[in-house]
Order: C-alpha cells, then structure tokens, then sequence
C-alpha cells in the first residue's frame, strides 16, 4: 500500500493512544508492509509524547476554584474529598503538549516537501534559463555577425593535447566581433577556462573565456573588439579561469581564415 501524508496522521493519532476507527485496519496493514516511514514517525511521536508526559510540571487548579467545587459537593462529602491528584494533569498537559508537538512535525515535513518540490521547480527554471541563454546566443549571432557584409568564416584545428577538437569561427571586421562554434572539447579541471584569442598584426588579443557542455559543444560570442583593424588568425588556449592578458597555457584550437 503505497505511503501517503494520511498514513502519517494516523501515525500521529497512534501515539498518542486516540483510537483510528474504521481506518486502524488499513493502517496496521501499511505497518505489516514495512513502511519504514511510518515505523520511524510512529517511534519519534511516542518518543514525544511520554517525554512531555513526565516532563510537564504539576498543575493544581486555584484556590477559588476548589472551593466552590468543595462547596457544591455539601458539608459532609467535602471533607471527605481528598485533593485533586496532580498526576491526572500532569499527563493530560503532557498529551496536549505532546499533541501540539506533532503537528508542528507533520507541519515540518509539509514544509520539507514544497522545499524540495521548489528545489526542484529552481533546478527546472535555471535548465530554462541556460536553454534561453543559448537560443540568445544563437539570435545575436544571426543579428550581429551573420547578416554583416563581410562576415568570414574560419576553420580551426585542433593542437596539441586535443587533436580531435574542431571548431569555426564567424568574424565581422565592421562589427569588431566574432562568434565561436566548437566541438568535441574536453571537459577541464576546476579553476581552469578555455580562452579565444584574436591575431592582429600578429599579436594576440584575449577575446573571452567559455566553457563547453557536457557534450563538449561550446557556442561563444566574442565582446566587441574595437581595438583589431582587421582578425589575421585564432585560437583557442587552455587557462586559468577568468582568463589572462596573454596566453599561457597549451594551445587547443588554432586557424587562418580562409
């Protein structure tokens, strides 16, 4: 029988002795198919409601008030009545006590479930968001560089410790920017960043950092790089992450445009 919040409620009512009626059946039987669940709440709420029981202090009602209820009872039965036995409160504040703390738990694992389900609600948003960022990406590069005059496209090759990597790059020199498509890049460690460079009069001049997907696809536009007359050669180094004013690490990806 599958566990549902029903289920607990009842395990809540069980331990503190209230009887379950028509449903005691149905939840002893979820108990003989090892709910682990329940066995576990059904432990924690009698573990509460007995320490609350021997802890809650002695309670006697206000003078006033055995008075009158002395007085009602005659002259003759009064004396005869002992003092209410303090005990009988205690355990009943225990039980309220008790009580009162059981729902907050079962309210506490409410809370715990829409804390989780909007974790997960978060995980599905930012999945969202990166997909959005991608399609962007992918507009400006139509928008920006694509429909330019004289957009270029250049083959890069992959070098040294990753010969299988491929990639093009799509560069405007009247837009001063590039967009980089790459392919079958290998995941790096922490802390380290692919970076692009851009070659002008022979010099390279940092154009950016990314990372690839898990895929090693990565989809890059460079920022506006008014500083280059015109883009002579590319590549794609390995560095650490942030990027560096030039290059340092191996170089993974190089080309001339064609």
């Amino acid at each position: 029988m599958a566990h549902s919040e029903r289920h607990e409620e009842l395990a809540a009512l069980q331990a503190l002795s209230v009887p379950l009626g028509e449903e005691s059946e149905e939840f002893f039987a979820h108990l003989r198919d090892g709910c682990a669940t329940c066995e576990q709440l059904l432990g924690e709420f009698r573990d509460a409601a007995s320490a609350f029981a021997a802890q809650a202090p002695a309670v006697s009602p206000r003078p006033e008030v055995r008075q009158k209820l002395l007085a009602s009872l005659g002259p003759a039965r009064a004396s005869a009545v002992p003092p209410v036995p303090s005990r009988a409160l205690r355990v009943l504040v225990g039980l309220a006590a008790a009580l009162m703390l059981l729902f907050i738990a079962m309210d506490d694992l409410r809370l715990r479930r829409q804390r989780e389900e909007l974790q997960s609600q978060t995980a599905q948003l930012s999945e969202h968001l990166d997909k959005a960022r991608r399609d962007l990406a992918r507009n400006n590069l139509r928008d920006v560089v694509l429909q330019s005059d004289d957009v270029r496209v250049l083959f890069l090759g992959g070098q040294g410790p990753q010969p299988g990597a491929r990639a093009k790059v799509f560069w405007s020199d009247k837009a001063k920017r590039g967009i980089l498509v790459a392919g079958n890049l290998a995941p790096l460690e922490p802390g380290k960043q692919y970076e692009l460079w851009v070659f002008a009069q022979g010099k390279p001049v940092p154009a950016g950092v990314f990372d690839p997907d898990t895929a090693g696809r990565a989809l890059f536009e460079s920022p506006e790089l008014t500083a280059i007359a015109s883009a002579e050669n590319f590549a794609v180094t390995i560095e650490p992450r942030g990027g560096v004013p030039a290059p340092t690490g191996p170089i993974v990806l190089v080309g001339k445009p064609s």
